[in-house]
C-alpha cells in the first residue's frame, strides 16, 4: 500500500498530472472570461504546460499567476488579434457555405486549411510569448516561421485539437461539459507542448551557443 501512494509510483504520477492539468484548465477558463485577458491566459497556460512536460514545475497555480501577470499587457493585443482573425475566417466560411456557386467546395477546403494554419500559428505565438520577450510583430513572424519549418509537428498539433474536438462532440453533452471544464484546453495543450518542446529546446540550445 505504501508503494502505491509513493509519489514516484507511475499511477500516482499519472493522477498527479491529471490534477495539474485540471487546475491549469480551470485557471485558464476563469482568467479568459474577460476577453482582454484571453491572450495572457493562453500564454500562461502554455508556460505552465511546457514546465509540466519538462517536469521542472513547482506550484502550478503560482506559475500560472506569475506568467499571466508578465504577459497580460502584450497578451491583450495578441488575444484580440486572434479573435478578429478567427471571426473573419469563420464569417468567410459561413458566407461561402451558403453560396450556391460550383466553387463552394474548393473555397470551403481552402478556408479550412487557412483556419487550421492560423490556429497552429496561434499556438506557437502564445507559447513563444510565454517564454521570450519580443514585440507582437516579431512574435507572430517567429510563430509563422516555426509553424512552416516544423510542419510535421504543426500538423500533429492541429490533429490533436481536431481529434479532441470530435471526441467532445460524440461523448454526449454532460460528459463533454465535464471534460471541457476539467481538461478542455489543458489536455490538447499539453500534447502540443510535448510536440513543440523539442523545437524550443533547439531554439534555446542555439541561443546558448551564440
Amino acid at each position: 500500500m505504501d508503494k502505491f501512494f509513493n509519489a514516484e509510483n507511475p499511477v500516482m504520477r499519472f493522477l498527479s498530472r491529471l490534477v495539474d492539468l485540471a487546475i491549469v484548465n480551470l485557471l485558464t477558463l476563469i482568467c479568459s472570461i474577460p476577453i482582454v485577458s484571453l491572450g495572457g491566459s493562453m500564454a500562461a497556460m502554455n508556460y505552465v504546460l511546457l514546465h509540466l512536460v519538462r517536469e521542472d514545475e513547482s506550484y502550478v497555480s503560482r506559475m500560472f499567476r506569475k506568467s499571466l501577470k508578465d504577459n497580460f499587457r502584450q497578451g491583450i493585443l495578441e488575444g484580440l488579434l486572434v479573435l478578429v482573425v478567427a471571426g473573419v475566417t469563420a464569417a468567410d466560411m459561413w458566407i461561402v457555405h451558403g453560396s450556391k456557386s460550383r466553387a463552394t467546395t474548393f473555397f470551403m477546403v481552402m478556408f479550412t486549411v487557412i483556419a487550421v494554419f492560423i490556429f497552429v500559428i496561434a499556438i506557437y505565438m502564445f507559447a513563444l510569448q510565454s517564454r521570450y520577450e519580443n514585440t507582437v510583430g516579431n512574435t507572430i513572424a517567429n510563430a509563422v516561421s516555426l509553424a512552416i519549418s516544423n510542419l510535421p509537428r504543426s500538423l500533429g498539433m492541429a490533429a490533436c485539437w481536431i481529434v479532441w474536438a470530435f471526441a467532445l462532440i460524440f461523448i454526449g453533452k454532460v460528459a463533454a461539459t465535464l471534460a471541457f471544464m476539467l481538461f478542455g484546453l489543458s489536455l490538447p495543450g499539453y500534447i502540443c507542448a510535448i510536440l513543440y518542446n523539442k523545437v524550443f529546446e533547439r531554439l534555446e540550445s542555439g541561443n546558448e551557443q551564440q
